[in-house]
């Protein structure tokens, strides 16, 4: 008996057999990324990973991953993929699997690289140079005004800005990007969910989601419809926020803190790093000092930016 996703009715257009096996595999919940990646790569068609047996399957996962691989779909396996699908039909919305070419380059080659990302706005932004800019959620007037003002120069000169859409530094980054969004800049701004597509986390900055993607940014998640926010996915979400960047900027963080783990990971992907100074004694400028300390690049404009990559003030 075949065992596909073939038969589970879409919303949208068709997706082509391979696609669906792996959205499919996306929403199997034993199976991690590194071991879809394994499998991805250990068959010719994604859609023989379903035809393959618990045997052959076990020699990559555990005996009850494998025999639920081998078995057809349960149903709420099913329910996921069509609310997935129906999501996905709506306008200027899509799902982004491995086989798709606007999958994210800078993700693709990663070992634990999702298997879908679904993504809201204009997939352009994704072949866009960028630089990820993060800081601290309670940040202070002067960190907010430095981080839009980086932002702005970032897009004005054709650059997509990513962030991750919390409080802070983050809205402020996509607040200076968007302010430089005009016909004359082919600056945007990128932003990575911690929830599913249709949910916002904090809610408050919805208008600021809806605004990003009415002016030709994007918003990009690894996580399937109705996922409610977690502790457990911010980290997730910081890698691709760290990945996405040629490089990452830091205004105002704590020594403990998810944006010095976001700019370790940026180190650990080849990115370069850079932090604005502060007073020592102000604790949300420890974390950027510290960083200075381990070898981040100073920045005290955004030419340091286009120095480091030898550029002139712009794309070159």
């Amino acid at each position: 008996m075949t065992n596909t996703t073939d038969q589970i009715p879409s919303a949208k257009a068709p997706l082509s057999p391979s696609r669906l096996a792996l959205l499919r595999l996306h929403h199997e919940q034993a199976i991690k990324a590194r071991q879809a990646r394994a499998l991805f790569e250990a068959f010719d068609c994604p859609t023989h990973i379903f035809l393959a047996s618990a045997r052959q399957l076990s020699a990559w996962l555990a005996p009850s991953a494998a025999q639920q691989l081998a078995r057809p779909a349960s149903p709420r396996v099913q329910a996921l993929i069509e609310r997935s699908l129906q999501w996905a039909a709506k306008p200027n919305q899509s799902l982004l699997t491995w086989l798709d070419k606007d999958y994210p380059a800078l993700i693709r080659e990663l070992p634990d690289a999702p298997v879908v990302f679904y993504a809201q706005g204009c997939l352009t932004t994704l072949y866009k140079p960028a630089i990820t800019l993060v800081g601290a959620r309670g940040a202070t007037d002067q960190g907010l005004a430095i981080a839009q003002g980086l932002a702005e120069q970032i897009a004005r000169a054709g650059w997509c800005v990513v962030s991750g859409l919390a409080s802070g530094i983050d809205a402020a980054a996509h607040l200076g990007a968007l302010k430089a969004s005009s016909p004359s800049s082919s600056g945007t701004t990128l932003a990575v969910q911690g929830t599913g597509p249709d949910q916002i986390y904090p809610a408050t900055h919805r208008p600021l989601a809806n605004r990003i993607v009415a002016q030709g940014g994007l918003l990009l998640t690894e996580f399937a419809p109705g996922t409610p926010p977690a502790a457990a996915h911010f980290p997730r979400r910081n890698q691709w926020v760290a990945a996405l960047g040629r490089a990452t900027v830091v205004v105002e963080a704590r020594t403990r803190s998810g944006s010095l783990i976001t700019a370790r990971l940026a180190n650990e992907y080849g990115r370069e790093v850079f932090a604005v100074p502060g007073h020592p004694q102000d604790p949300l400028s420890q974390g950027t000092n510290h960083l200075i300390k381990q070898g981040a690049h100073l920045l005290e404009s955004v030419n340091d930016i286009w120095h480091a990559f030898g550029l002139k003030d712009s794309l070159g």
